[in-house]
């Protein structure tokens, strides 16, 4: 039997695990989003007694938004999160992402000229390396010298 779980999901719930481990006590809960492809989690631990709650969304557009994070927060009702977490693919624009975010970027996913493409570490796998850009090759001007007569 097939899996009913996207790929991206798969990548993205690798992508927290290497960020919040299990043995640091964080557990990972899904949560359905208010917009279709972020993903959105809340990541709880016990600390000295107390829950400790983080929001988390991931998204892989290149210019991200915080509209799905935001949404989260909201809905966790009396629960202030501790932190406010984004995962987006490498080279995605996150100058518009408010400092009380904190971004993570992705090792698995980045953009290249434009496009999303998965970052593999596969020996024999194609890599995707941006081309170089011609250099620009400075020439001077030659000057007649005149005839030493």
């Amino acid at each position: 039997m097939g899996s009913s779980k996207d790929i991206m999901q798969t990548f993205a719930q690798k992508e927290i695990r290497a960020h919040f481990k299990a043995w640091d006590g964080w557990s990972c809960r899904e949560v359905p989003s208010p917009y279709r492809r972020d993903m959105t989690f809340i990541l709880s631990r016990d600390v000295r007694g107390r829950t400790e709650n983080v929001a988390l969304a991931v998204s892989y557009d290149e210019d991200p938004s915080t509209l799905a994070l935001e949404a989260l927060v909201a809905s966790m009702k009396g629960k202030a999160p501790k932190g406010q977490f984004l995962i987006v693919p490498n080279a995605a624009v996150v100058s518009g992402i408010p400092k009380t975010v904190q971004v993570i970027f992705m090792e698995s996913f980045g953009f290249v000229e434009g496009k999303l493409v998965w970052l593999t570490k596969k020996k024999n796998a194609k890599h995707y390396v941006p081309p170089e850009a011609p250099a620009m090759v400075e020439t001077t001007p030659i000057v007649a010298e005149p005839n030493a007569s």
